[in-house]
């Protein structure tokens, strides 16, 4: 597990200073008035932006990097990725429907003249702790991350699933607070997701997959 770590600390290393500067923030405000002073800035560029970019923490997302990667890399990588997004997902909707069903989103504290809000986004009120979008984004980057192993790459990567999370909160979909928690069930999802698929001792799990369609 340490070697994991060590060749995704660049990765890490930008995620969790993004999450950490989110537990400064709110602790140094609070919840509401964090979100009041982010949504101040705003401009026409970013509401284009994040409109679109937000969709990357959209389980679609997920759905097309392991359609891709299934015929480019081993059974075993994609089986890391698969139970990333499985793991990820399931725990992000207990956590969302079951655990804190009560919470809410910022549509239900503030009033539609308090807000920047973006045309065309259609806001949910309910389940919103924690970001789905966030913990996809985090958690598939991280793979993504883990696959190509390049240091640009993490970072690049980083910044994305960063940006994807900010977007949530740029579009009053979710709270800080929220996102922060995606990202850190985003980040142990892929780390549970590893520690099960790599113990596995099967020959074929290391092949690439086009060996499944020999006759």
């Amino acid at each position: 597990m340490q070697k994991l770590f060590t060749e995704l600390k660049i990765y890490l290393i930008v995620c969790l200073l993004f999450i950490s500067l989110i537990l400064i923030g709110l602790s140094t405000f609070g919840k509401i008035p964090f979100h009041l002073i982010a949504n101040q800035f705003n401009s026409p560029f970013q509401d284009f932006f994040f409109k679109y970019f937000t969709n990357i923490g959209d389980g679609l997302f997920a759905v097309v990097i392991l359609l891709v990667l299934f015929f480019l890399v081993n059974i075993r990588t994609f089986f890391i990725g698969l139970a990333t997004f499985l793991i990820s997902g399931i725990v992000s909707q207990v956590m969302k429907k079951l655990i804190f069903i009560d919470q809410l989103r910022p549509t239900k504290f503030f009033s539609s003249d308090q807000l920047h809000l973006v045309d065309g986004v259609v806001l949910h009120s309910y389940n919103s702790f924690p970001s789905g979008h966030s913990t996809t984004a985090f958690a598939m980057l991280m793979f993504l991350s883990y696959v190509f192993k390049n240091k640009l790459y993490q970072f690049v990567f980083a910044i994305i699933a960063c940006l994807t999370a900010y977007s949530r909160v740029y579009l009053s979909q979710h709270f800080f607070e929220d996102v922060a928690a995606g990202g850190i069930v985003g980040i142990v999802s892929f780390i549970i997701a590893f520690s099960l698929i790599i113990p596995v001792r099967n020959k074929w799990i290391d092949k690439k997959a086009k060996f499944l369609f020999k006759t």
